[in-house]
């Protein structure tokens, strides 16, 4: 598998992304967001949210856009891994390893467990697999008519 591709950011570069100007919003709704999505979570249906956005807001969009909205902004956005931004400054090893991490997700691995689940991997992955044996109903012979072998299956009651 190829690594992803890392780059630093330097200083200078830092200021050319930090001089770019905002990027207007790509939707009429992005002023709303907050709003549609806590009227979201408490549960409000999307005509309803429609309904208030064109009376109260003058705000005027189809139901179905305003679902592909919020199903499209509800989620955290995810980092390709193709593509990974470090800052200039690496922080030093085990900074930030005494955080607690987010529930249900797990820590970072010692590599001593590390090593016993690659161990575990490999030993799945040469593990035999079983086949079952596939016994043939019929064997073509030219000189001899077909004639199948009736099973319990084939069998009626």
């Amino acid at each position: 598998m190829p690594r992803p591709e890392v780059f630093f950011v330097t200083p200078e570069l830092q200021q050319v992304l930090e001089n770019q100007p905002a990027k207007p919003p790509r939707s009429i709704l992005d002023p709303f967001r907050a709003f549609i999505l806590r009227w979201r979570r408490e549960g409000r249906a999307y005509r309803e949210i429609q309904q208030i956005l064109a009376v109260e807001c003058k705000v005027r969009v189809h139901h179905e856009t305003l679902r592909r909205f919020i199903n499209r902004r509800s989620k955290p956005r995810k980092v390709k891994p193709e593509l990974e931004i470090e800052p200039a400054t690496i922080p030093e090893p085990g900074a930030h390893a005494s955080a607690n991490p987010p529930a249900g997700k797990p820590g970072k691995l010692s590599p001593e467990e590390a090593a016993q689940q690659r161990a575990l991997i490999q030993a799945l992955r040469n593990k035999p697999v079983a086949v079952p044996e596939v016994r043939k109903r019929y064997e073509y012979n030219p000189d001899e008519p077909l004639t199948l072998e009736r099973t319990k299956k084939d069998e009626k009651p």
